[in-house]
């Protein structure tokens, strides 16, 4: 399967919405050492970095009667796709998202403090979003280039915590309804009610 192939098949999966950073990831495939050491990103992550990123990918898919994002090893994915994939704004973002988490003391918050702090922060994203999509327009209007800003650290957080589940072997063997060996082009097949969606 192309790049370009998966790529469309996750960003269906994941709703349709994916950011710039994240598709350019999947089409250009992993940065040379040079485009991403001028981050202050330190790699590999700390444990008790790994950790972080690993229970916040826990809570956005907690584990159930499917596995979770930690069964699926997300936080090494993410991990992985920060350190090759991903330029230095970007890195730049997702460090400072950690830092204020970190700040926060996040791993010895309680579920529900845990929470409401990936909520505002994901609220924040939404926001960040909006203003940078209105400041890309009036650039545009102008006639006047516009530099993309980072994405903001929950919406990258979110992006690779779906992409890492859905893409891994439990994310797309259990949490999906996969055909390890598909058969003939069935180009409308009604869903039965309570069905999973398909893995591509």
């Amino acid at each position: 399967m192309k790049r370009r192939d998966a790529l469309g098949r996750v960003a269906l999966i994941m709703g349709g919405a994916l950011s710039a950073p994240t598709m350019l990831a999947f089409l250009e495939g992993c940065k040379s050492a040079n485009e991403t050491s001028s981050t202050g990103m330190t790699f590999p992550f700390s444990e008790e970095r790994r950790n972080l990123v690993s229970e916040i990918a826990e809570i956005i898919i907690p584990k159930t009667d499917t596995p979770g994002a930690k069964d699926a090893k997300v936080g090494e994915f993410i991990e992985k796709m920060m350190k090759d994939c991903y330029a230095a704004k970007d890195q730049d973002s997702f460090d400072k998202g950690l830092k204020e988490l970190e700040k926060k003391d996040f791993l010895k918050a309680t579920p529900e403090e845990q929470t409401k702090i990936l909520t505002d922060m994901q609220t924040s994203a939404k926001e960040e979003t909006t203003k940078a999509g209105e400041e890309k327009k009036k650039y545009t209007e102008a006639g006047k280039e516009y530099t993309d800003a980072a994405v903001p650290f929950f919406r990258l957080m979110k992006e690779l915590t779906l992409l890492g589940y859905f893409t891994s072997e439990p994310g797309a063997t259990m949490a999906l309804d996969y055909v390890a060996v598909p058969g003939r082009y069935d180009g409308c097949i009604d869903l039965k009610p309570g069905q999973k969606s398909y893995a591509m």
